[in-house]
């Protein structure tokens, strides 16, 4: 069974268009986006859908303790977004999430563009992924 996890792709656990938010958006508007869709992270894309950061949860949350309230996405989002490709293996993914303690990975195809979205539920909840392996 651990080989069958070690080949699963990332892209095998992509099943919707990503949800993003623009970098001109507001915080507030970030933080509605997040709980409208019950989600804690959102790659960032300007207008020809091209990815140019990732904004979270805790990145709002602490913009807010530091009253920047009024700002806009790309005054905090990060930029330095760390990536995994559709055909890359969920082993590989994990090992990323767990070297640079992060909960989310963005997923890109062979050509760069966004797909979606991998987090650490998807590991340890998603079909196929560790919990069902393991339970």
């Amino acid at each position: 069974m651990s080989e069958q996890f070690a080949v699963k792709k990332v892209g095998d656990f992509i099943k919707k268009e990503p949800i993003t938010v623009s970098p001109d958006a507001s915080l507030r508007e970030a933080a509605r986006i997040m709980k409208e869709h019950g989600i804690g992270f959102l790659p960032v894309v300007d207008q020809s859908g091209n990815l140019v950061g990732v904004i979270s949860e805790r990145d709002i949350a602490y913009a807010l303790g530091e009253g920047k309230e009024n700002s806009k996405v790309s005054e905090i989002m990060r930029t330095n977004v760390i990536k995994v490709k559709e055909d890359d293996t969920v082993a590989m993914a994990a090992r990323l999430l767990s070297e640079y303690g992060i909960r989310h990975l963005v997923v890109v195809d062979a050509s760069g563009r966004l797909k979606g979205v991998f987090s650490i539920k998807d590991l340890t909840y998603g079909e196929g992924a560790l919990f069902s392996i393991l339970f």
